[in-house]
């Protein structure tokens, strides 16, 4: 339980950035620190993300799906434990390759797609940090 509960706070802190930085620039103030924390995981493409509030968020669109995810992965383990095999990994994964795919293509793909190609692999980010944080605090006993 002690994994759950820290992997919950940990992407809720997560998400708070994410969302605070377009309130914070909304509100007339500087959210430059979390713009940098955030651009250590993410380009941060205006064009490429979602805006809150008329600014773009933390993240761009895909990093926002993989980032949604993991945290509904983690709040889907406080009902059962979900347990992946290889084949259900690369289900979770073929989206996001999918959609790379198509882009490179086509030669275009909308906020909305790049979230979805997202969401699906944000599952097993979800779940390295869940399993992680679960046999670290084993470690501890």
């Amino acid at each position: 339980m002690k994994g759950k509960i820290l992997s919950l706070v940990f992407l809720s802190v997560w998400w708070g950035g994410i969302l605070s930085a377009p309130a914070l620039k909304a509100a007339g103030g500087d959210p430059s620190f979390l713009y940098r924390i955030y651009s250590q995981v993410c380009h941060q493409d205006p064009s490429r993300s979602f805006h809150l509030f008329g600014y773009k968020l933390g993240v761009c669109s895909r990093c926002t799906g993989i980032y949604a995810g993991a945290l509904l992965f983690v709040l889907i383990s406080f009902r059962f434990r979900p347990s992946l095999g290889p084949v259900s990994i690369l289900l979770l994964v073929s989206p996001l390759i999918l959609g790379k795919f198509l882009e490179k293509i086509m030669g275009f793909s909308s906020n909305w797609e790049r979230f979805f190609t997202g969401l699906w692999p944000g599952f097993l980010l979800g779940m390295g940090l869940l399993y992680g944080l679960e046999d670290l605090s084993k470690e501890g006993k």
